[in-house]
């Protein structure tokens, strides 16, 4: 291995709420523009940078306050990035921390998912980039450590019932509470940012109101305490079948704001108490990049005569016939699945995919790479759910159902997990 030199860091917080009242995205049952505005958006950006000159690699993790980045943006957003600040198309990840709480990304989906705004995202990708050369202009020296909590904030939400899958409380399911810290310090000492990672929906409320959510309200509160100027990034981990555990009598129920703050209160608080313990120190590796796209299967790819069919039905369903039948539509036997690895130092590494990626993916990464890598999803655009292949067979909203609202031909092939696993396993094997 090379020998590493010193890490820079630059961020910036940039608000990226919208300025007229938009429609608000993934909850169905909300109609008309938001009401009004609770918890404020932002992106957050933090640009790497080791070497000088021509051996000068950048890498860019900005987090944003919203569902998903929008796939079919995804290509201008790179090359914007890579003519303007020199930062590869392998050397990209941004995360959505998944908010329900604002406005929809991408013209790709049903349109009961949430209708897009064009002049909203237009200025949200000038936002992203003004963030990005905000954080360039402030590049310096830092040092990297990382610490381990646990929160209970969420539950697993794939239960039979009745012999049927349902979204409800399964206190049995797979279920990650780790909590992991990463702080980059300067030279004084002080916290220029700080990353928190953990994997949980933030679906607390489905109010008409913009809000960051839990994550929003946790990192608000992180960065007042700290204060220095820190910027906490959400880094959310693969959440598919994991949301906040509000339950009563074995079903599910919408919180308030006031439930918002309280379990980003919960997780500041485990934050907080990991960033005043003793924390590992991250030894300086030199930063890489990787990219790999793979092609997921579909069972089957409808027929003109279903869609026709699906059209006839009206509702979800002939939104989903027209999104197949328009220029950007997905009828085809595969899509293509981005995975995005990026090392920062020895032990931290993020490997990052653009899906709604179920907590097993993400338990097989840490379980591959013994921890040192962790699973993100929500980054870098938006196919779908992206289930395992015995949650396929399950059926449910996120091994079938789902694939209606995300305008997807058909569920995925039961393969889909192995060809995933294989592209994982390739990433974390170059690493070692």
């Amino acid at each position: 291995m090379s020998e590493a030199v010193e890490l820079l860091l630059g961020t910036a917080k940039i608000d990226i709420t919208p300025e007229q009242p938009v429609p608000l995205a993934g909850f169905g049952h909300r109609k008309g523009p938001f009401e009004g505005i609770n918890r404020r958006l932002f992106v957050r950006v933090n640009v790497f940078e080791q070497g000088e000159g021509a051996a000068r690699r950048r890498v860019l993790i900005a987090q944003g306050d919203i569902i998903w980045w929008g796939s079919e943006r995804m290509e201008g957003i790179r090359l914007a990035l890579g003519e303007r600040f020199g930062i590869g198309a392998s050397d990209i990840i941004l995360s959505a921390q998944h908010t329900h709480g604002g406005p929809q990304t991408t013209t790709l989906f049903c349109d009961t998912l949430g209708l897009p705004d064009s002049a909203y995202l237009e200025r949200l990708d000038g936002l992203l980039l003004r963030g990005v050369e905000e954080a360039v202009a402030g590049l310096e020296p830092v040092t990297a450590e990382r610490g381990v909590g646990e929160c209970r904030i969420g539950i697993n939400r794939r239960k039979f019932v009745g012999g049927v899958m349902a979204m409800a409380p399964n206190f049995d399911g797979l279920f990650d509470p780790a909590v992991n810290v990463v702080r980059f310090r300067r030279g004084d000492g002080s916290a220029k940012a700080v990353f928190v990672h953990y994997a949980c929906h933030p679906t607390t409320t489905n109010t008409n109101f913009v809000t960051s959510e839990y994550p929003g309200a946790a990192a608000e509160r992180l960065e007042a305490t700290l204060g220095c100027g820190t910027v906490v990034s959400f880094l959310q981990g693969c959440t598919g079948n994991i949301r906040p555990a509000l339950h009563r009598e074995n079903k599910f129920y919408a919180g308030s704001e006031r439930d918002v703050a309280r379990l980003g209160r919960a997780l500041a608080n485990e934050v907080e108490r990991v960033l005043a313990m003793p924390m590992q120190p991250l030894a300086a590796a030199p930063v890489t990049g990787r990219r790999i796209v793979a092609q997921l299967p579909f069972q089957t790819v409808p027929t003109q005569a279903e869609i026709d069919g699906a059209i006839a039905q009206g509702g979800v369903r002939a939104e989903w016939g027209e999104k197949l039948r328009s220029p950007s539509g997905k009828l085809g036997t595969h899509i293509p699945f981005e995975l995005t690895f990026i090392r920062l130092a020895e032990q931290l590494s993020f490997l990052a995919m653009d899906g709604e990626v179920v907590l097993e993916y993400g338990d097989y990464i840490k379980r591959l790479a013994g921890n040192r890598t962790l699973p993100m999803g929500y980054s870098n655009g938006m196919v779908g759910y992206v289930p395992t292949a015995a949650q396929i067979a399950e059926g449910g909203y996120e091994g079938k159902e789902s694939a209606v609202y995300f305008a997807l031909p058909a569920a995925f092939a039961p393969e889909t997990e192995i060809i995933i696993r294989q592209a994982i396993e390739e990433l974390i094997r170059e690493e070692d």
